[in-house]
């Protein structure tokens, strides 16, 4: 559960762009599980770091949003989008601290 909460915190944060080992070092403290560098990585592949990220060019209809690139048709509620799920128990445009 922890991993989850982490997730979605660095996910629908306030507009930030992390540094990698800034983003590192907030992952660590926060008692993020798994591989470290694994999470860095996503992160740099998938937003350059960016909370803020939008993808809207899924072929399904459905939106990435955040660091970690959270997609509204399973993880996160949107209100202009139809989603299959709401696995995080979230809104998309929800906005938590960092």
């Amino acid at each position: 559960m922890r991993a989850v909460v982490l997730l979605l915190l660095v996910t629908v944060a306030s507009a930030k762009v992390f540094e990698r080992c800034e983003l590192a070092r907030k992952l660590k403290s926060a008692g993020m599980g798994g591989s470290l560098s694994d999470w860095v990585c996503l992160a740099k592949w998938e937003s350059d770091y960016n909370t803020q990220a939008i993808n809207r060019h899924n072929t399904d209809g459905s939106t990435d949003y955040g660091i970690f690139q959270i997609n509204n048709n399973y993880w996160c509620k949107d209100p202009n989008f139809k989603s299959k799920a709401n696995g995080c128990g979230i809104s998309c445009s929800g906005k938590l601290h960092y």
